[in-house]
């Protein structure tokens, strides 16, 4: 089915693979609605059936393991995960640059954007502790 939100009489489980809801792409056109899937916090693709990789995993891995690439080997990105680790982290600005910018918002991985599972209060404190730590 190309797009299950257009098939009448189909049960609500069924739409959009159990992982979202049909929203209309127009709410003022009553005459010929046409529905997409809006997929819930972990799923992608117009039929929720792709799983988004995890942004506190991403974090986590940037964080700690960011010096070797882990981050973006995790996101999809071999190619720039081997130039991080052949330069350990771009001596350590593309390591804070990435883990800033992981844990500020969901970026992009290779399929899809990362799941919105990261509370900014949590980011946010990771990074002055961070900060207080080096600076000290």
């Amino acid at each position: 089915v190309l797009n299950s939100c257009d098939v009448w009489n189909l049960a609500l489980p069924l739409q959009c693979s159990g992982r979202g809801v049909c929203k209309p792409l127009d709410k003022e056109n009553i005459h010929s609605p046409t529905s997409f899937c809006e997929c819930d916090r972990d799923w992608a693709d117009p039929e929720c059936k792709t799983r988004r990789k995890s942004q506190v995993g991403a974090f986590l891995l940037s964080l700690f393991l960011g010096f070797f690439g882990v981050d973006h080997f995790y996101m999809g990105f071999q190619i720039s995960g081997i130039v991080k680790l052949a330069t350990l982290g771009g001596g350590g600005l593309w390591w804070v640059y990435d883990f800033i910018g992981i844990g500020s918002a969901p970026i992009a991985a290779k399929r899809f954007r990362l799941a919105a599972d990261l509370p900014h209060w949590v980011f946010v404190i990771v990074v002055v502790l961070f900060g207080m730590v080096v600076g000290f």
